[in-house]
């Protein structure tokens, strides 16, 4: 895990702890195109940090890669302290 992905963690947290988000609003957090920031999400959730909620089609609410929430797991959480 990069700073980037820290930094990722680290805005979904800010914005709720324990909810599901929108990713868009974490893209406009930290400033990081959406496409890039799909593919970190994959990372992550791959890595158990996340979870991730996709949906079959592109909306102004998802990301180009179909994720359309996000949330933080326990691991996830653990790993901003």
């Amino acid at each position: 895990m990069d700073k980037l992905d820290l930094k990722i963690l680290k805005a979904i947290n800010t914005i709720s702890p324990t909810s599901f988000i929108s990713p868009i609003a974490v893209s406009d957090i930290i400033k990081i195109d959406k496409k890039d920031l799909g593919d970190r999400l994959m990372v992550l959730k791959k890595s158990g940090k996340i979870d991730i909620i996709t949906r079959d089609f592109i909306s102004s609410m998802t990301l180009p890669n179909f994720v359309a929430k996000v949330k933080l797991t326990d691991l996830g959480r653990k790993g901003l302290m």
